[in-house]
């Protein structure tokens, strides 16, 4: 009878073998190979673990060896870890950043079957020529150079041969090996393995189907009209399809040099800032950004435009994780290590053992390290500062969500972007003034009034559902379905806060009825019993936050609050 281990695999057991046994030659899940090796009766696994010279080299650089011999979709998966430091930490995530997928273009002709058999049609019909060798190779793709019909120079994007194949093979063999790795090795499990690969596999996912990025081309192109000087290249929908995606050709340089960019008319510094405004464009007002702005992908034609080009990675910000963001960068670019530690514990969202003090002991030296306040914006490593940081996340156990941590993996190119071309200015003077008005927006009276109405339809509903949703709980105590235990153990006084907390909403909850239905008595048509509920309100929000602030001196709260005013 087969084992269960075995069985998971399916079909997949001697590929899941020859995975297992490589990782284990570099000693990397050697307790989950010998697992696997001993479920099958398997002799000559168990003999060929880990070998003495490569177990002697660096974790970073063991992983990279072993990712680059498994082959291609392995390699994606490395150069994805690269960017999450908080999950590997920073120095294997520094060793997988070079880790290269080479994939060599088709044999000519493929690419030409491929795009007649999704569009339906000769090429010689679609295009007044096709270039049948491509001018670029990708790790999922090659380029072709054609002209259209009308005369219009185009480039047509098709996927390798049998990629699809290969990839959702590969995809769904690295699922069933994470989730084997994971219920069979308790130190690896810690690194969670499983939800790795499932980020992975949904990036890969979208990356095979070339509609994709089709969509996303339009969509940049209608919320980046505004941006008169940026460029995006206009797809033809009805020349792409899955496998293919055809757009116009694009005439500039590319922007490697500094040489580069001045030789086509701009400065290295504007160029520079118009390329980081568009970014926070991208990501705080339209919630969709572009997610590799390296200088390979920019294209200048003229002294007045700048074309961008590749959209098969771009990221999504919501608009509630959009406020996470600026207040998380609000709290960077302000040094208060308070705010920030609060931040972190919600968007990682840490879990009860979490030690507040000791992390907030952290960040303020991570703080004090990388972002001291007595030194200029020009000489902070901002890439550093990032790469610090999602160390410590990873030394206290705590993760981005895949959103956050694909948004912190653009911002370190952005500042390279600039670096790589020599620019002065940086990341930081960028951020400060869009924060600033991002935050005065947000504070505005008709953003608060906005909120004010959204929390006083949610109170109205948990009050008006309160009575049922307590008479079901008493329901279910009586007959015994439910049990209710009440531990107290309050240092940092967390139920008077949640008093206050409940007092001041409630307050203002009542104030905002009782004014807009204009309850007597009034004066001037204002209900005196609505201003006195929303007195009681500010009061009770300000003991609050006296309460929490109670460590921080009055010193500290006047010069933080200059901090945020200067």
């Amino acid at each position: 009878m087969e084992s269960p281990h075995l069985t998971m695999f399916g079909s997949d057991a001697g590929r899941a073998r020859e995975i297992l046994e490589v990782l284990a030659r570099y000693g990397i899940a050697e307790r989950s190979a010998r697992t696997l090796a001993a479920a099958d009766g398997s002799t000559n696994l168990a003999t060929r673990f880990a070998d003495p010279d490569l177990v002697k080299l660096a974790p970073g650089a063991r992983l990279t060896a072993a990712f680059t011999e498994l082959g291609t979709t392995w390699i994606k998966l490395g150069q994805s870890l690269s960017m999450r430091g908080d999950l590997v930490g920073a120095d294997i995530a520094e060793a997988l950043s070079g880790l290269q997928a080479e994939v060599p273009a088709d044999p000519p002709g493929r690419a030409k079957e491929r795009v007649e058999a999704d569009l339906g049609a000769p090429v010689s019909e679609l295009f007044t020529s096709f270039d049948v060798e491509p001018f670029a190779s990708g790790s999922v793709a090659q380029a072709h150079h054609a002209v259209l019909t009308d005369g219009t120079p185009a480039v047509v994007k098709v996927l390798h041969s049998g990629a699809e194949e290969k990839v959702r093979g590969d995809l769904d063999l690295m699922k069933k090996v994470a989730r084997f790795v994971e219920s069979a090795d308790p130190e690896l499990a810690r690194f969670n393995p499983a939800q790795m690969v499932d980020e992975f596999a949904e990036m890969m996912s979208q990356a095979m189907d070339l509609t994709n990025e089709l969509r996303a081309m339009q969509r940049f192109a209608r919320e980046l009209d505004e941006l008169d000087w940026l460029l995006v290249p206009t797809p033809y929908p009805e020349l792409s399809a899955t496998g293919v995606l055809t757009m116009e050709q694009m005439p500039g340089v590319q922007t490697k040099t500094s040489a580069d960019v001045t030789g086509a008319g701009w400065s290295v510094d504007d160029l520079t800032k118009h390329v980081t405004n568009a970014w926070m464009t991208m990501i705080f007002d339209n919630g969709l950004y572009h997610a590799d702005p390296h200088p390979g992908n920019f294209l200048i034609p003229d002294a007045e435009h700048v074309v961008l080009l590749d959209y098969g990675d771009v990221g999504y910000l919501a608009g509630p994780r959009r406020n996470d963001v600026i207040r998380l960068l609000t709290a960077v670019v302000g040094r208060d290590v308070s705010d920030l530690t609060d931040i972190l514990l919600i968007v990682c969202n840490a879990p009860a053992s979490t030690d507040v003090k000791d992390l907030e002991m952290a960040v303020d030296k991570w703080m004090a390290q990388y972002l001291p306040e007595d030194t200029a914006s020009t000489d902070i490593d901002l890439n550093a500062a990032m790469t610090a940081c999602m160390q410590l996340l990873h030394d206290k156990e705590l993760s981005f969500p895949s959103d956050l941590a694909m948004l912190v993996r653009v911002m370190g190119r952005l500042e390279g972007f600039g670096i790589q071309l020599g620019s002065t200015v940086t990341m930081e003077e960028y951020l400060g003034p869009y924060l600033r008005e991002h935050m005065i927006r947000e504070n505005s009276p008709k953003k608060m009034l906005e909120r004010l109405v959204r929390s006083t339809t949610s109170w109205t509903r948990m009050a008006r559902e309160l009575p049922r949703d307590i008479e079901i709980l008493v329901q279910q105590l009586r007959k015994g379905e439910t049990r209710l235990e009440i531990n107290l153990r309050d240092p940092e006084e967390l139920t008077d806060k949640l008093i206050d907390g409940l007092m001041a909403s409630s307050s203002l909850l009542a104030a905002s009825q009782l004014l807009a239905n204009r309850t007597g008595p009034t004066v001037k048509g204002v209900s005196i019993a609505g201003l006195a509920a929303a007195g009681v309100s500010v009061v009770t929000w300000r003991n609050l936050t006296v309460r929490r602030n109670s460590h921080i001196t009055v010193t500290e709260e006047l010069m933080k609050l200059a901090r945020r005013v200067r």
